[in-house]
């Protein structure tokens, strides 16, 4: 069993797709490193994570404020951002 699959277990979470967790943590420079890896890197992953990500954010943001379409596509840009995304983990 390879580490994914452990943690997998270990969070009580199943995929159809455990190629898919695994590309997650594969970047483009770990394939420049492996030339022998024959797997994606998880750049379309992160595409697609990004859209839907804008997308939940937007209708939110639609649906609670009546503020005119730039202030809200400012406040989304703020809210989208990576830094701002990592105070919000915390």
């Amino acid at each position: 069993m390879d580490k994914i699959s452990i943690l997998l277990k270990k969070v009580g979470v199943t995929f159809q797709n455990e190629e898919l967790v695994k590309r997650v943590f594969i970047h483009r420079s770990y394939l420049n490193e492996h030339k022998g890896y024959k797997g994606e890197n998880n750049e379309r992953l992160e595409f697609l994570g990004d859209a839907v990500l804008e997308l939940v954010v937007t209708e939110y943001l639609y649906k609670n404020y009546p503020n005119p379409e730039g202030e809200l596509t400012n406040w989304r840009s703020a809210i989208v951002k990576g830094e701002m995304l990592a105070k919000i983990a915390k």
